[in-house]
């Protein structure tokens, strides 16, 4: 039976700290080995610019590199969707059900555990060791320890002292301001050299674009597969509509491309950025229907997380799910390549895309409202205004002999 200590993180990037914790730890308790389980998609994390996780894996291995007993686990980085700790502990035992595993967890983390997700199962299937970080008040460890019992966990305090008072952010700000980082952050003892060169090598924390290869390869790891290829089809068809109709074709590709990112995100996760869904109701006060708010709440992930800060793509995301009175092309073309994408599949999206050819873009628009809103009707769900807005605008512009279908 070996004793595993498991030490989660999104570690942005991995620091000195981190290690120290982990071989001070895995000494003080005996543990055969400390995994490093990376957070590859954290929910709490869904807007914010998070590097993708397969450039910090990569800064995992390469900072643990002749540390004994401290090895990356990469569980989180292979499973699909958000990272919750109790899914990890849970495959974890079912792989090595011999094994007891130990959570190793700092304070500020302690005093939310209650509120995590499955926090019963994880609480059952493994114990915990309480870290008090550098500066950590009496009253805060207080609250950690009481945190703890009020899950139901099993723990114990760790005697470690003298831990690295490093974070994770400072350097991300270090880099931003440093001119050589190869040489000032490990001369301060943030990072080992591996990962210093590897953040310089790969221009990380410098505040530069996405490129299309990293973003899609993080809605690869934060979308469900058939969200995923339907996003790649969107923005393949938005490339070819605007080309079609004479619009930016890079800011179409980019729009269709990110216009499902706030998809998988819950109502709770939306108290992380200080909103409720009927934020986004088109009257202020007003309700909304949870299955159009993917769009406005992706707009803002496409700001926050990708650095998207172009207000065509950001408009175009958050109007795809319901439409408007007033509409961009590319407005327009995000709308209706989600409909006309090559992935979809059924009588409706035939008749869009028939719709289209034919008769042009407002047309398709036009079509698309009164079906959705005949579906609506149907659930008995609540109606979106913006959706009858933008039908009868389309209607109104379709039947103008003047307005060109474009």
């Amino acid at each position: 039976m070996a004793k595993i200590g498991i030490l989660g993180g999104t570690f942005d990037p991995v620091h000195n700290g981190h290690i120290a914790c982990a071989e001070q730890i895995r000494d003080e308790f005996g543990l055969d080995r400390v995994l490093f389980v990376l957070s590859a998609n954290p929910p709490h994390k869904f807007a914010s610019d998070v590097t993708p996780a397969r450039l910090r894996a990569r800064m995992i291995e390469l900072a643990l590199e002749g540390h004994e007993g401290l090895c990356l686990c990469d569980l989180e980085l292979r499973r699909p969707g958000y990272s919750y700790s109790a899914d990890t502990i849970a495959e974890l035992l079912e792989t090595y059900p011999d094994d007891e595993f130990y959570y190793i967890i700092g304070t500020d983390a302690a005093v939310r555990l209650p509120d995590w997700k499955n926090v019963e199962a994880l609480t059952a299937g493994c114990s915990f060791i309480l870290v008090k970080r550098p500066g950590d008040s009496p009253e805060i460890a207080e609250k950690a320890v009481a945190a703890l019992e009020k899950a139901g966990a099993k723990f114990f305090i760790s005697r470690s002292e003298n831990l690295a008072d490093v974070s994770s952010t400072s350097i991300r700000e270090a880099v931003r301001e440093a001119g050589n980082v190869c040489e000032e952050l490990p001369e301060k003892g943030l990072v080992p050299e591996a990962v210093c060169r590897f953040i310089g090598k790969n221009n990380l924390y410098k505040g530069l674009p996405w490129t299309e290869e990293i973003i899609v390869a993080d809605l690869r790891s934060v979308l469900k597969p058939g969200r995923f290829v339907h996003s790649l089809g969107v923005a393949e068809e938005a490339e070819r509509l605007a080309e079609k109709y004479g619009a930016d074709r890079k800011k179409a590709r980019l729009a269709g491309l990110l216009h499902d990112c706030g998809k998988n995100v819950s109502e709770g996760q939306l108290v992380w950025i200080g909103m409720t869904k009927n934020d986004f109701a088109a009257v202020p006060g007003g309700n909304v229907n949870v299955r159009v708010i993917h769009g406005p709440v992706g707009a803002i992930v496409a700001e926050r997380r990708y650095g998207v800060t172009d207000p065509e793509v950001l408009s175009a995301i958050a109007k795809h799910t319901t439409g408007a009175a007033e509409m961009t092309l590319l407005d327009k073309i995000i709308f209706l390549a989600d409909y006309t994408e090559k992935n979809r599949k059924g009588e409706l999206f035939d008749n869009v895309r028939r719709v289209l050819d034919r008769r042009g873009p407002d047309a398709a628009i036009r079509y698309s409202c009164d079906e959705t809103i005949k579906l609506i009707l149907k659930r008995g769900e609540q109606i979106d205004i913006r959706t009858v807005e933008a039908r009868n605008s389309a209607l109104e512009l379709e039947n103008k002999p003047d307005t060109p279908q474009v």
